[in-house]
């Protein structure tokens, strides 16, 4: 026999209001990392000209040689031999973002990644209707 339980919150006016901030946060991210990821797939689709690096020296060189703008906020696209995708990425750069944006601090970082996982989905189903 199942038993489901419902609740419902009844936050006070502060409760409420860090919960608004909370979803502020999490909808810059969540905006931020898709269009870095927009980008990044169009950027080796049809590369632009601007500030391109090695992977390896972090250094500038053609965009014929290299597609990789050396501004993504991706992460690292590999991990030893082994390439990354785009979701361990972005979920490897969640350590420096909370550094960096302090205010990311009092988010926990699981609610952060299934935010990233969000993104994930975003992406695939834009890739998919951009085939069709």
């Amino acid at each position: 026999m199942n038993k489901a339980y419902k609740y419902k919150l009844k936050p006070n006016s502060s409760q409420k209001a860090l919960m608004v901030n909370w979803l502020d946060m999490l909808r810059s991210h969540y905006n931020f990392c898709l269009r870095d990821r927009i980008e990044s797939y169009e950027q080796v689709k049809k590369p632009k000209m601007g500030n391109y690096c090695d992977l390896h020296t972090k250094a500038e060189c053609c965009p014929l040689t290299c597609s990789v703008s050396k501004h993504s906020q991706l992460g690292e696209p590999f991990k030893g031999d082994k390439k990354r995708n785009d979701y361990e990425m972005q979920s490897s750069e969640l350590p420096n973002l909370k550094k960096t944006r302090t205010w990311y601090k009092k988010i926990h970082s699981t609610v952060l990644q299934q935010n990233l996982r969000s993104v994930t989905r975003s992406s695939q189903s834009l890739g998919k209707q951009a085939e069709t």
